[in-house]
């Protein structure tokens, strides 16, 4: 079955014409689930309207559910941006500098007729400025009690939805890792600052490392959903290979083994792979298919089993979360 859902995905994703062979009724059900679960229902949608013209249809009442479902993903992706500009509108009123992290970052690389369909459920955006000076800002706003740890706060605007500031992007449990990424980030802060439409942006190539960063974190804290790996895909699948140069012309291969990061980011290329089709072409370091696997087995487990990230990441899971 995941073999087909990995076919239904790349169908919506524009990477495959048609599925290997037509789902039953039960598994239709099935694939509906595992969207579901992995936070691709409204992407996965648009892959069960393009099978239409090969005569492949799911049974009419969960394509009616499943429509519903994705317009509205759709409704709240479209909130989420309209709030994630008119947050950094009022962040920049206090002189805050910020750039968005998800939402906005994100449209500019996907799929035509897919911009609105990734499961997002908070605005994330990067703050230019101390966590102290994040929390003050939160505190102006009117809110009173600040959730808030080493990379974030949540400001809590809306009744519906919250936000989340970041003042690091990096983080890594264990310290002497999490050094160099500090180091690291502060010497390419401003390859987080690129305008489209005003608003800023990361670099795709900032973007990207930043996401393979993310998606080791929630791996980790036992949050990471294929939704996140495709989001992924959508940035490094619009760079075409085609990186920034970061400073002594280092690629993003080296970045990641400079920053500890070059076993995990080997394994997200491998499932990219699998599961989007990625080409290896456009792939920021050469895939690992062992460690590929074993991020894949964790992340569609319909159970997690946080010993097993214990015994492949001891130097990582030793230490406490951030």
């Amino acid at each position: 079955m995941q073999k087909l859902f990995f076919e239904l995905l790349q169908v919506a994703l524009g990477q495959l014409d048609c599925l290997s062979r037509g789902p039953l009724p039960g598994e239709w059900y099935e694939l509906y689930h595992i969207a579901q679960q992995q936070g691709l229902v409204g992407i996965c949608y648009k892959g069960v309207e393009r099978l239409f013209e090969f005569g492949l249809r799911a049974p009419q009442d969960l394509c009616i559910d499943w429509m519903a479902d994705t317009e509205s993903i759709r409704e709240t992706q479209e909130l989420i941006d309209r709030r994630c500009q008119k947050l950094m509108e009022k962040l920049a009123e206090r002189k805050i500098r910020s750039s968005a992290m998800s939402a906005l970052a994100i449209r500019q690389c996907k799929v035509e007729g897919l911009q609105h369909f990734s499961q997002l459920a908070a605005i994330d955006v990067f703050v230019d400025c101390s966590m102290e000076r994040a929390i003050k800002f939160a505190r102006q706003t009117g809110q009173e009690n600040i959730p808030h740890n080493y990379t974030s706060l949540v400001l809590k605007q809306w009744d519906d939805m919250s936000a989340n500031l970041h003042y690091r992007v990096f983080s890594a449990r264990n310290p002497f890792v999490n050094h160099r990424m500090q180091k690291w980030f502060s010497q390419h802060k401003e390859l987080m600052f690129q305008y489209d439409m005003e608003v800023a942006i990361p670099s795709m190539t900032m973007n990207a490392i930043c996401m393979v960063q993310e998606l080791q974190q929630r791996l980790l804290n036992g949050e990471l959903r294929m939704r996140h790996f495709v989001d992924c895909f959508f940035v490094i699948n619009e760079l075409r290979g085609l990186f920034d140069t970061f400073r002594e012309d280092t690629s993003p291969e080296t970045v990641f083994k400079m920053i500890g990061l070059d076993r995990f980011a080997a394994g997200v290329m491998w499932i990219l792979h699998e599961a989007t089709a990625l080409s290896n072409e456009y792939m920021l370091c050469p895939p690992n298919e062992e460690e590929g696997r074993f991020i894949l087995q964790e992340v569609m487990a319909e159970k997690r089993h946080p010993l097993r990230l214990w015994f492949h990441y001891p130097m990582e899971m030793i230490w406490p979360k951030r």
